[in-house]
């Protein structure tokens, strides 16, 4: 048997392989932040947010849980005849309803943009229309990704990943350094880079590809997807509801800047999407192991840990980083840094879904997932609740406490309903410890250190012994042995 080390790291190990096209997919937008927040004016940012944010609802309904029962159906397919079937009637599938979608979204179109009093309506527009196409193409292109994750066969999916990210890169620097197509540049250059993608992804999943539909498949695909759209949509308008309160209470500049510097602390969102991305498959092949629950226990501590010591480090060093000058400019524009107040409250929040997340282990082992529908939905209802009182009270920062709330009640609320069907004894001593000892060297640093003015470097240098007198502290009251952490990435499997 394992021993709990061996446990973390197969963990992580997993987590690393396809974390990296995850932080890959995911860190393009942060890449590309400064040529975004020096080409584009907060206004028109704002604008593009508020699409994106309508391109990541309407995704939910084109692809209509298809993700998850494709993976189910695909890896529980008994020979490689069936596997096509369901890998090809999947793509037809996806590809007329899609079309379906684009052709009633570009009919509507008009309709759908004067719901939200854009400041620019034809730009909106304009924008709408590449919004539809761009639609078609992502849901479509999910699925060879889909299949190479079912098979397990990581260094394709990383490769597929990588093209399409670079691709999407230089086809931004194209259109907006040089050809200065404007702020549609973003949307073209998605559509080229996942339409690629797309190719070069049927080409390496070739030997499923055939031109057949089983409309039994279709159905029963259909059947067992429907049970997570919800959940999907609740959670995903968490995410996103705060722009367009902001954009009703305030305008769309104020969104352009809130949206850019949630894009900074969204590093930590990277990580965490690719703990999740990992954690779910390996929770569920835990579901057998009598040693189950001490597993997940000490995973837990160990991502708290790790959670808190990235919240600390980015806390400390994202503002002086974006201020920083490299040939003249910075790194997040001027008209941009109103904005920065938010990150620590956002890098929270992302941690409190990565606990959201953890805590998903016992519904799933009981087959109570009603738990996460109930615990999202009420979640939602007081994000909106939150965005509503906050927001025309302190503006950005109230939208990012409506964020952060919303995900610390869903991880307590999930807690509690977790023990109650699943108990695991957490080390809570630990994990308050962990808390009070990172908090209180935040604190330190708010108060005193941001008060005092010194020098950037003696800040900087300041920043690094925070962080040290943090691994300390855990070391010394023993909350946390780093000797272990490093056998964690040493001891062989």
């Amino acid at each position: 048997m394992k021993n709990k080390n061996s446990n973390i790291k197969e963990l992580f190990s997993t987590t690393s392989i396809y974390g990296i096209s995850i932080l890959l997919n995911r860190s393009i937008s942060l890449i590309l932040l400064p040529v975004y927040t020096y080409f584009f004016s907060p206004s028109e940012l704002g604008l593009f947010n508020i699409m994106q944010s309508i391109w990541l609802f309407i995704i939910v309904f084109y692809i209509y849980g298809m993700e998850t029962s494709f993976l189910k159906f695909f890896v529980d397919g008994q020979d490689d005849a069936e596997k096509r079937e369901i890998f090809s009637t999947s793509l037809i599938l996806i590809s007329v309803t899609s079309i379906i979608f684009t052709i009633i979204l570009l009919l509507s179109g008009n309709h759908i943009t004067s719901l939200f009093k854009f400041e620019d309506v034809p730009k909106a527009q304009s924008l709408f229309i590449i919004l539809c196409f761009l639609l078609f193409f992502d849901s479509i292109s999910r699925f060879p990704l889909l299949l190479l994750r079912a098979e397990l066969k990581a260094k394709p999916y990383l490769l597929l990943n990588l093209v399409s990210v670079i691709i999407n890169l230089i086809s931004n620097i194209v259109l907006i350094v040089y050809l200065k197509w404007g702020i549609e540049s973003i949307f073209y250059s998605y559509i080229i880079s996942v339409f690629l993608s797309f190719v070069l992804g049927l080409f390496i999943t070739r030997k499923y590809l055939q031109f057949r539909f089983s409309f039994d498949k279709a159905k029963n695909l259909v059947k067992y997807g429907n049970k997570f759209i919800y959940i999907g949509v609740f959670l995903l308008l968490i995410d996103v509801s705060d722009r367009f309160f902001l954009k009703y209470f305030t305008d769309e500049a104020t969104v352009g800047i809130y949206s850019s510097n949630y894009r900074l602390a969204s590093v930590m969102s990277l990580i965490i999407a690719a703990f999740r991305f990992s954690w779910t498959p390996y929770f569920l092949n835990l579901s057998k192991n009598p040693e189950n629950k001490k597993i997940i226990s000490n995973i837990f501590t160990y991502f708290i840990f790790t959670g808190l010591a990235l919240f600390l480090l980015f806390s400390f060093f994202i503002e002086p980083l974006v201020k920083l000058k490299i040939g003249g400019y910075e790194i997040l524009d001027r008209r941009y840094h109103a904005g920065l107040v938010i990150i620590p409250v956002i890098l929270l929040s992302y941690l409190f879904s990565g606990i959201y997340a953890i805590f998903n282990a016992a519904p799933f082992y009981k087959d109570r997932t009603s738990y996460l529908l109930m615990v999202s939905g009420i979640g939602l209802i007081i994000n909106f609740v939150l965005n509503l009182l906050l927001i025309p009270y302190y503006g950005m920062m109230g939208a990012a406490y409506a964020t952060l709330f919303t995900y610390l009640f869903m991880s307590i609320f999930l807690f509690f309903l977790s023990q109650k069907i699943y108990k695991i004894e957490y080390n809570l001593k630990k994990i308050f410890g962990l808390f009070f000892i990172a908090f209180s060297i935040f604190i330190v640093k708010i108060i005193i250190i941001d008060n005092i003015g010194i020098d950037i470097k003696y800040m900087i240098l300041t920043y690094v012994i925070l962080l040290f007198i943090y691994f300390l502290l855990t070391q010394l009251t023993r909350i946390i042995e780093l000797k272990k952490v490093k056998l964690i990435f040493n001891k062989p499997l």
